[in-house]
């Protein structure tokens, strides 16, 4: 299966839109995200071309379709304990799974992170207890626990874990 990684342009949210959505219909949904389908899904124009401003790499097939992402955010400032980028939605298609794709879009992620002017000293995600497949890929790519855990937004019984990879 063959991708191109790109950075996503702010023109682009009506793509964003449709991967989000997808994304929140998967099965996997209910641990890897903290909103849902009918929340995102009545989102307006406004909010989904807003959301386009924020940095994020896609993975873009052959035919132009979108079929996976990550959306970075950069977190530098008084209100940080330190400066740091924080990934989010993470989504790849079910049929590109196991290809490599993930990895690419993590690593293209990372990379941009720790370009950035702001000098970052790491890259921070939040993982559910229940997604071992998360944390055991994102423990592949040298991310580890830091200790931080918080309750899941949409199941307050159930804990998310902070991950990071530390700037090299």
């Amino acid at each position: 299966m063959r991708y191109e990684i790109r950075a996503k342009r702010p023109d682009e949210w009506e793509l964003n839109r449709e991967l989000r959505l997808a994304g929140l219909k998967d099965p996997a949904s209910s641990v890897a995200f903290v909103n849902t389908y009918e929340t995102e899904a009545a989102f307006t124009e406004e909010v989904w071309r807003s959301r386009g401003e924020t940095p994020a790499f896609v993975a873009v097939d052959e035919a132009g379709v979108w079929v996976g992402t990550v959306t970075v955010l950069v977190e530098v400032g008084e209100e940080y304990p330190v400066p740091q980028t924080h990934l989010v939605g993470v989504f790849v298609r079910p049929e590109f799974r196991g290809s490599g794709l993930a990895e690419d879009l993590l690593r293209a992620a990372v990379d941009w992170s720790f370009e950035l002017p702001e000098k970052v000293d790491r890259v921070r995600l939040w993982v559910h207890e229940e997604n071992a497949r998360a944390q055991a890929f994102y423990g592949r790519l040298g991310f580890t626990r830091t200790g931080g855990a918080m309750a899941f937004p949409l199941d307050e019984t159930k804990t998310e874990y902070e991950m990071e990879l530390p700037r090299p």
